[in-house]
């Protein structure tokens, strides 16, 4: 009688999930391009052990991001709950929130720009996802609170310049971006509305200074 020589079926498991694990690090660390085989490496395991769990790249994303991507959707329905009664605060709680999963490092930008036509399940709760940006938007906007001149692009522009806020002062200043997600949502506010007080300091000149000089430097992503 041969031997079976495929590995136990917890084998498989556990080598799968090395590999999440090692995917989820990478992609947090230097984004959803990261290079594989370093992946394989990372989780202990040859490329052919990868490949055979994960034949493309879009494959591994599933396995990685659905779930984020599912909190992301998740916290867009509770903002939405939020904005039937106060659609401002339904609207300022999403972009606080998603600031605050981008300065954990988990990539919220990358999750909102990456290109997922080969990653159905991603594509489908993205699509959600920017449904219901859309509708907190709209709410808040008819209801008197968001600026009328303002445009939905508007959003995804303040929430990239958040991520490289982020990117930029995270090492310096953890707490700086919370300041430039208030002056953003502020920007995007009816005049006649009463301002908000911001809840960050101001950057010092120094903290200035050293994360410019930083700025260019061969590092990984900035951890807040």
């Amino acid at each position: 009688m041969t031997d079976d020589p495929r590995p136990p079926r917890r084998d498989v498991a556990r080598n799968r999930q090395a590999l999440v694990d090692a995917a989820r690090t990478a992609f947090g660390e230097h984004g959803l391009q990261a290079a594989l085989e370093p992946i394989a490496v990372a989780a202990g395991l040859g490329n052919a052990t990868l490949y055979r769990h994960f034949p493309t790249r879009a494959a591994l994303w599933e396995a990685v991001l659905t779930e984020p991507m599912q909190e992301v959707l998740d916290l867009v329905d509770r903002c939405r709950t939020m904005s039937a009664d106060d659609p401002w605060s339904g609207f300022a709680t999403f972009v606080r929130e998603t600031a605050e999963i981008e300065a954990r490092n988990t990539g919220f930008s990358d999750l909102m720009t990456t290109d997922y036509r080969d990653a159905p399940t991603l594509l489908d709760l993205r699509v959600r996802v920017q449904d219901g940006i859309d509708a907190l938007f709209r709410a808040a906007q008819h209801a008197g609170a968001v600026r009328t001149d303002a445009v939905l692009a508007d959003v995804a522009m303040v929430q990239l310049s958040i991520a490289t806020t982020i990117g930029t002062f995270g090492r310096v200043a953890p707490d700086a971006f919370r300041r430039w997600v208030d002056l953003a949502l502020d920007a995007l506010r009816a005049p006649e509305v009463t301002r908000e007080p911001l809840r960050a300091r101001p950057l010092r000149g120094d903290q200035v200074r050293r994360a410019l000089a930083e700025r260019h430097q061969p590092t990984t992503r900035q951890k807040a």
